[in-house]
């Protein structure tokens, strides 16, 4: 039996499965890991870098950089460096090494965010031309963008790719799934609200973050607002957040999920030292209730 149908077990009996919300919701997101599509692994392990710098997260990330896919390895050194990790450091270094020119130059690059210069022999290589860096995802990607420019129909995506590397960081790369959730109904500009929103918390705004959790169509923005909660809203926030657990969509599901561990991490604060202060109380519309009628 899986995280999802666990969490349904216990809606449905009353049982205590949820009483340590944090532990489903990692077992959501490694089965995300586990799923059999691409962009699904790749979306588990993009939520799982919001919850922070903790010892679980380095070892999920770590142990995807020596996955078997490279376009897993390629997105856990991503979001290794977007998320400022230290404590990756020495995977990164390893994955200099790695077979595949696009993992090893990604690692090189999250290298340098983090102020480490190893693989700068590797980025000389790269501007001489001596090693291609991503003679696969990247290049099909940049073939994509050179039709859709000639797309009108099409043109819907520049918006939206931008909306899509706000919510989803530089390892968003491919990811078009979420980019074709986002063209519709306005849906990359409200994803850039909601994302902005969470990076400085206010009560008033907070109430619109949780309506809108419990009300939003497009799961995009949706997977957006959660990620927001996630980084304003404290422990009150988790019954509500348990809710989205079910969804239909994998990305929801995983934003939701990491919130609730880094919520259940820190439970006056969703980001210590930003936003409303350790006393503070969440609003009243942060916490669970029902869907509206």
């Amino acid at each position: 039996m899986n995280a999802l149908q666990l969490t349904r077990l216990a809606v449905l009996t009353g049982s205590a499965a949820l009483a340590q919300p944090e532990v489903t919701s990692w077992n959501v997101l490694r089965d995300g890991y586990h799923d059999k599509f691409i962009d699904t692994r790749r979306q588990a392990l993009i939520a799982a870098g919001t919850i922070g710098q903790t010892p679980d997260v380095v070892k999920f990330l770590s142990e995807a950089l020596r996955d078997d896919d490279l376009e897993l390895r390629q997105t856990a050194a991503a979001v290794m460096g977007d998320m400022k990790c230290r404590a990756c450091i020495p995977a990164l270094k390893v994955a200099l090494d790695d077979e595949s020119g696009e993992v090893s130059f990604a690692s090189a690059r999250a290298l340098w965010d983090l102020g480490d210069r190893s693989g700068r022999a590797l980025l000389v290589q790269v501007l001489t031309g001596e090693v291609k860096s991503a003679p696969g995802v990247l290049e099909s990607e940049r073939r994509k963008m050179r039709t859709t420019l000639h797309d009108k129909k099409a043109i819907a995506f520049i918006g939206a790719k931008e909306a899509t590397s706000i919510l989803l960081g530089p390892a968003s790369l491919g990811i078009t799934a979420t980019e074709m959730a986002l063209r519709d109904g306005n849906g990359g500009g409200r994803t850039l609200s909601a994302t902005m929103l969470g990076e400085d918390c206010q009560a008033p705004e907070l109430e619109v973050l949780a309506r809108e959790l419990d009300n939003e169509k497009n799961w995009a923005v949706k997977a957006a607002v959660a990620r927001s909660i996630g980084r304003c809203g404290n422990i009150d926030a988790v019954p509500r957040l348990e809710q989205q657990l079910s969804d239909s969509h994998a990305l929801v599901k995983f934003m939701a999920a990491a919130a609730i561990v880094r919520l259940s991490l820190h439970p006056s604060n969703g980001l210590p030292g930003e936003g409303r202060g350790p006393n503070d109380r969440m609003s009243p519309a942060l916490q669970t209730r029902g869907p509206r009628p």
